[in-house]
């Protein structure tokens, strides 16, 4: 029983590095699509956040989906966060065809990978994120006017919750196992 406790914090304590201390937010997500109407042309910012950790952080975007309407606009898709920020944008341009048929639906997906230095190490890991951005064309009727900014809600705007539920599941086992040698 020992043996297998042993074994089992040793695998948690080699994965624990893997968790990603990035992530980003967007002001549109499946329960806040992008409504757009044929013609139109819009700008927004995702987020980029780098709030756990103990090191600087560069990721590089990618348009992975919703290329035919949507364009990564800023001249380097580098973006270097710095740790304890959560306010490095990255502009993204959506233009609508004229030609659209209403009610059609598009998504637009944004991936950042992590770009590691090489430092001489054997192994090193790399995190990557994603983020769907759900459109719909309407009518020009049926959109409403721009606001001055789209808010976020907490859950969207926080870091991940994946993250705090993993770490307090570790943290969990290693007091379980620490109280068991005790005894």
């Amino acid at each position: 029983m020992i043996k297998l406790n042993f074994g089992f914090l040793i695998a948690l304590l080699l994965l624990s590095p893997l968790v990603s201390a990035f992530g980003v937010t967007a002001p549109y997500w499946d329960g806040n699509p992008l409504i757009m109407y044929p013609g139109q042309t819009k700008d927004f910012a995702l987020i980029l956040q780098n709030m756990v950790g103990n090191e600087d952080m560069v990721l590089k975007a990618e348009l992975v989906s919703g290329a035919e309407i949507a364009a990564l606009v800023d001249e380097k898709l580098e973006y270097l966060v710095p740790l304890g920020r959560k306010d490095i944008e990255v502009n993204l341009r959506v233009e609508i065809p004229e030609d659209a048929p209403l009610d059609k639906e598009y998504t637009i997906g944004v991936s950042f990978k992590q770009i590691l230095e090489d430092e001489g190490k054997m192994v090193q890991m790399a995190g990557e994120v994603g983020k769907n951005i759900p459109v719909i064309v309407k009518s020009e009727s049926e959109v409403l006017p721009e606001e001055e900014e789209t808010p976020t809600p907490e859950e969207e705007r926080g870091f991940p919750t994946a993250m705090v539920v993993l770490l307090l599941v570790i943290i969990v086992i290693l007091g379980y196992v620490i109280l068991k040698k005790k005894k």
